[in-house]
């Protein structure tokens, strides 16, 4: 583990040291892809804040960077009814979908770059869970539950301070701390059976809020084109 971030570090001072002491693709117009940054032993490139992300430098100190999240998810789960039963299958879905925004003010446009900002963010999840059933007779009812907990839509501000190191003038990682404040807006909860003449029942969900500081992570790989 250790050889590999040594010589990882050793390949990246020797690559910044062979390129020419001049800006990088730092200037008006310039954009990237980001991925976000793990794994030393291996060298993974994730997904930016769980989804795709892009940025682009608006004047030569000023950027925007997008993130885009999309997640729809699915299962079923057999009935498995035993001999002399009947069953229904069961499924779960999930999707979520989201789009958050920064601006980045760059302090410099040199190799080493730190900058600061702020972003806004927000994301809608919507899911349904339907058990599966078995039994000796015929029909069988199911209950939905639509918009359990998790469902709703989450709204988020947050404050950025980091810096960006450009490997090659196409290349560059940063890392960032960030101060943000998360506010979760559920949907009510929508419990159904498929028995006839049986109401639903609709529960309030539990609205959530969350103030944080995190510098674990948000290390970012940005491939400029």
């Amino acid at each position: 583990m250790f050889k590999k971030i040594a010589l990882i570090i050793v390949i990246f001072t020797c690559i910044s040291f062979a390129q020419k002491d001049h800006d990088p693709f730092m200037y008006t117009g310039s954009k990237a892809i980001l991925f976000s940054f793990s794994g030393l032993s291996n060298l993974g490139a994730n997904n930016f804040d769980g989804g795709a992300g892009i940025k682009f430098f608006l004047t030569s100190p000023m950027a925007l960077r997008i993130g885009v999240q999309v997640n729809a998810a699915g299962t079923t789960t057999p009935a498995n009814p035993i001999t002399g039963e009947v069953g229904l299958d069961g499924s779960t879905t999930s999707t979520t979908i989201g789009v958050d925004a920064a601006l980045e003010y760059h302090m410099t446009t040199t190799r080493l770059s730190p900058y600061f900002g702020g972003g806004v963010g927000f994301a809608t999840t919507s899911n349904q869970s339907i058990p599966a059933v078995t039994g000796t007779t015929a029909p069988l009812y199911q209950i939905t539950t639509k918009d359990g907990p998790g469902a709703g839509l989450t709204f988020n501000v947050f404050a950025l301070m980091g810096a960006e190191y450009f490997i090659v003038n196409e290349v560059s990682l940063s890392a960032e701390y960030r101060l943000g404040y998360s506010l979760l807006s559920p949907s009510d909860m929508v419990v159904s059976t498929s028995r006839p003449n049986v109401p639903s029942v609709t529960t309030k969900g539990v609205s959530s809020h969350d103030l944080y500081l995190n510098s674990a992570g948000f290390l970012t790989l940005a491939i400029y084109f």
